[in-house]
């Protein structure tokens, strides 16, 4: 990857290349597994890394490319 994730990234695509998905909390905050691990910020920045996928208004899944970050982990 071209791009070095920052330390919020790296959180939440350790849980996400597992398969969790992330879920809008209200306002900003995104959870997963019902802990604060990002922003609405930090998951469009994943999602123009093709790293994670909306699903619907308020939830996102990983990608292939996100899923492949747990194997080289």
């Amino acid at each position: 990857m071209a791009r070095k994730l920052s330390s919020t990234q790296t959180a939440v695509m350790t849980w996400m290349s597992r398969g969790w998905k992330a879920y809008s909390a209200g306002g900003t905050r995104v959870e997963i597994n019902g802990k604060p691990v990002g922003t609405l910020a930090t998951m469009a920045s994943l999602e123009a890394l093709g790293l994670v996928t909306k699903l619907g208004v308020a939830a996102w899944e990983v990608t292939d490319a996100g899923r492949a970050l747990n194997a080289s982990s």
